[in-house]
């Protein structure tokens, strides 16, 4: 089995930020890798925290990779040859990239919005080299009464047209009360949902409701609905795998990423909160197993059924690098 990851590499130079890789599972054995570099438009970004660099969310379609950049999406083939490219004004803070059937969805975190693309304007994309369909938006900040039910102000953007890729690298301040933090969308059925990581929030958003909100969400990535009602989201700040009922309206945890051997065997404390060890994020699901990311950058696997840590693969000692997008090749 082969899996494809990205990662950011903290306090590293945007040029450096981050890379893509196929390695094979479970020798770790490294098939391809480059660099993930937002380079249409360049970004020049100080924030020593990632923010603009590396690669983020990850998709397999067809015999293609299409890697997420802060700003891009980079259709590549099997050895990460990049192949063209597609962008938009509202791609901005690119985290989280989902496929769903015939559908693509990427989270434009710096606006605080969703996007959606048809899988054949992407398919056209990859052979004529751009794309004409602009995406569908969700802009979660400008609903008043959702706004009101998560305490933060109403946010708007009138100018939905403009360039927007290189206007907001300052909303990945947290401290900012209007940022969502929308990192990870997914769909159960045909609705979508949105994870809302400062909110710890998921929110339905035909309807723009909170549909589930819990601590273990603060702070979270990915988002990956299992079964109807039904969703696995890595809890990173408590270092938990867990699952979301929407129809108890609970969120409960799986796996205590921290209890792994790989975990224990690192130190667990940091004074430079920029190499900070077992960041757990990347979250990729098959049948039979389940993958997930961390920092130093490395790829632990459960038994989906059991739940039961099988090893893990390490891909770089440097603890400033971090797992950020997973995928599994057929």
């Amino acid at each position: 089995m082969n899996l494809v990851s990205t990662t950011v590499v903290r306090q590293a130079p945007v040029s450096a930020g981050g890379f893509v890789r196929i390695t094979e599972w479970p020798s770790g054995r490294r098939i391809a890798e480059r660099p993930v570099v937002p380079d249409d438009p360049p970004v020049l970004d100080p924030n020593p925290r990632g923010n603009s660099r590396g690669g983020r969310g990850v998709v397999v379609f067809d015999t293609a990779i299409l890697v997420a950049s802060y700003h891009t999406l980079e259709v590549c083939d099997s050895q990460l040859r990049r192949l063209t490219t597609i962008s938009a004004g509202t791609f901005a803070g690119i985290h989280e990239v989902t496929r769903r059937g015939e559908r693509l969805f990427v989270a434009c975190t710096a606006i605080n919005a969703a996007a959606e693309l048809p899988m054949q304007a992407v398919r056209v994309a990859a052979v004529a080299d751009g794309i004409a369909t602009p995406p569908r938006m969700w802009w979660p900040t400008e609903d008043t009464s959702l706004c009101e039910t998560l305490g933060v102000p109403l946010t708007s953007y009138p100018d939905k047209d403009a360039d927007h890729r290189l206007r907001h690298l300052d909303l990945h301040n947290r401290g900012k009360p209007g940022h969502l933090h929308l990192n990870a969308v997914d769909t159960d059925g045909e609705q979508v949902y949105a994870l809302l990581n400062k909110s710890g929030a998921l929110v339905r958003l035909a309807d723009m409701q909170v549909v589930l909100r819990h601590p273990l969400l603060e702070g979270a990535h990915n988002l990956v609905f299992i079964a109807p009602g039904r969703a696995w989201v890595v809890g990173t700040k408590a270092g938990l795998l867990v699952e979301c009922d929407l129809a108890r309206g609970d969120v409960r945890p799986l796996v205590d990423l921290n209890a792994t051997p790989f975990a224990r065997g690192l130190a667990s404390s940091s004074t430079d909160a920029s190499s900070r060890p077992l960041f757990w994020r990347g979250l990729a699901i098959s049948e039979d197993q389940v993958f997930i990311g961390t920092s130093p950058a490395a790829i632990l696997a459960f038994n989906r059924k059991a739940l039961r840590y099988q090893g893990v693969s390490c891909l770089s000692d440097n603890v400033r690098e971090i797992i950020h997008g997973l995928a599994i090749l057929p």
